[in-house]
């Protein structure tokens, strides 16, 4: 059992930084494409194109980051190995780290195609 814990905490050590990996595609992706078509004029549920849906990618990004984040905070209290030593949770402490650096820069990557005007001419 211990084997599927540290595969967890390695896991969840590295899951900051895939939602970073995702929210980065997928925010250029969705630009790339707008500019190529012609989509900026378009709308989304009344909202312009590429900030609605760069902002839908945000929160589902900040969404998961809080998902990782929270079990990752529960676990870093010390723990006690076998022979009664204090253990520390580096795996725990990097995946908090990771993912609130993460958090950060989905905020920061969005915030371009938030306020500026796409497709410069």
């Amino acid at each position: 059992m211990s084997g599927v814990r540290s595969a967890f905490g390695v896991l969840l050590s590295v899951a900051g930084l895939v939602v970073w990996a995702g929210h980065f595609t997928a925010v250029y992706a969705v630009s790339a494409v707008a500019c190529e078509r012609g989509l900026l004029e378009r709308s989304l549920l009344g909202l312009p194109w590429v900030p609605a849906l760069v902002g839908l990618a945000t929160v589902v990004a900040l969404a998961l980051l809080g998902l990782v984040l929270r079990p990752a905070l529960a676990g870093l209290g010390p723990s006690l190995t076998e022979g009664g030593e204090v253990e520390p949770r580096f795996t725990r402490w990097f995946a908090a780290s990771t993912a609130v650096l993460a958090a950060l820069a989905v905020v920061f990557q969005a915030m371009p195609p938030l306020l500026l005007p796409g497709c410069a001419t």
